[in-house]
């Protein structure tokens, strides 16, 4: 039993930790877990662990698990046997699986790449390790998709974060200016990954802006998945800010200054304002309006041809100047480097006092 024996090799030489019969069973009286072992302290005090196996579990499958193992913690606490612990094993468990397992206090997990957690209140335990944030285990023959990469998806994910719901797959497609198919393989994910709910008909009717953009922030890195020019304006960020007004193409600013331009007046930012990101239609010919100098240091612009022309067609125009939208600019920040992070977090509590699906 893999669980068993990597929670044995974590723990101290002084601890002990052996199987245990199955002694919990479900309310019908005809299920058990799949396995429990007894973890004992050196002062003696002991508790038991419950654990469950899984061949697959999404994100949407946490819930159900969840209701399972207390069920068998139910029967065993009748049999006299209190459970400090609960555990679900698997060949692999994302981040977004495990979050989920954080929300429905489920504070233990393994997988075969590494990835544990066990947390016992008495005796005290808590073991983390950290393995693989993605599976090297994949069936051939499995056509699900995997990943939120590339524009398609992008488009959807924006486009989830503001549409009213509910709203159709088709419908959906032609709102995102995708296909119905990519639209239908999008959604199937985000349904596995919990971020969204869905109707008998397949129609979306809420979805958790927050944890959406997280999870497409798994496979979108800003540095990575645009085209990026680092380039220094020597007059300043007021200079370049004042003069993108002039453009005659396309631009529009993102990351922090996009973070600034949605938090509500007199609500100082986290972090001082040290650097511009924007998408520009035409890079070069933006560095020439604003006199930017290309450099590997000293940067304070960082000018990128965008994935997609969904930057642009999302935008929001704030006193002059457009800016990427909300979840574009959270997706930007939190891949981004410096601070950025922090700006996300007062991005996303102020789109969750003050715009509908984002304080989830």
């Amino acid at each position: 039993m893999a669980a068993f024996e990597a929670i044995r090799v974590v723990l101290p030489s002084t601890w002990t930790i052996e199987l245990s019969r199955l002694v919990a069973l479900d309310a019908a009286g005809n299920h058990k877990p799949d396995g429990a072992f007894v973890i004992t302290a050196p002062d003696g005090s002991e508790t038991t662990v419950l654990l469950e196996c899984k061949g697959v579990i999404v994100p949407r499958d946490v819930a159900r698990v969840a209701q399972q193992l207390e069920r068998y913690a139910e029967a065993a606490k009748s049999q006299g046997i209190t459970i400090g612990g609960l555990v679900v094993a698997a060949p692999f468990l994302s981040p977004t699986t495990r979050a989920q397992m954080e929300q429905h206090h489920l504070m233990g997990w393994f997988d075969l790449t590494g990835n544990l957690r066990l947390r016992v209140e008495k005796p005290a335990v808590f073991l983390d390790r950290a393995g693989a944030s993605r599976s090297g285990f994949r069936d051939p023959a499995d056509r699900l998709l995997r990943s939120l990469k590339g524009p398609a998806a992008a488009k959807v994910v924006l486009e989830l974060c503001e549409v009213p719901v509910p709203v159709g797959v088709r419908d959906l497609a032609g709102k995102a200016r995708v296909g119905v198919g990519t639209s239908a393989r999008v959604l199937e994910l985000l349904d596995r990954e919990a971020v969204i709910t869905r109707d008998g008909d397949g129609a979306v009717t809420s979805v958790r802006k927050q944890a959406l953009v997280e999870r497409w922030a798994q496979d979108y890195k800003v540095m990575a998945s645009n085209e990026v020019i680092t380039t220094l304006d020597p007059r300043g960020l007021d200079h370049a800010l004042s003069t993108l007004r002039t453009a005659d193409s396309r631009v529009a600013l993102t990351g922090s200054a996009a973070a600034r331009a949605y938090l509500p007046v007199g609500l100082v930012a986290v972090a001082p304002l040290l650097s511009l990101s924007l998408y520009a239609e035409d890079p070069i010919g933006i560095m020439g309006l604003l006199g930017l100098r290309p450099v590997e240091r000293g940067v304070n612009v960082l000018v990128m041809r965008p994935y997609d022309e969904v930057v642009f067609a999302k935008s929001r125009n704030v006193d002059g100047l457009d800016y990427t939208a909300p979840a574009q600019a959270v997706a930007d920040l939190v891949t981004g480097p410096g601070r950025s992070t922090e700006e996300a977090e007062q991005l996303l509590a102020v789109l969750g006092d003050t715009e509908a699906g984002w304080n989830e």
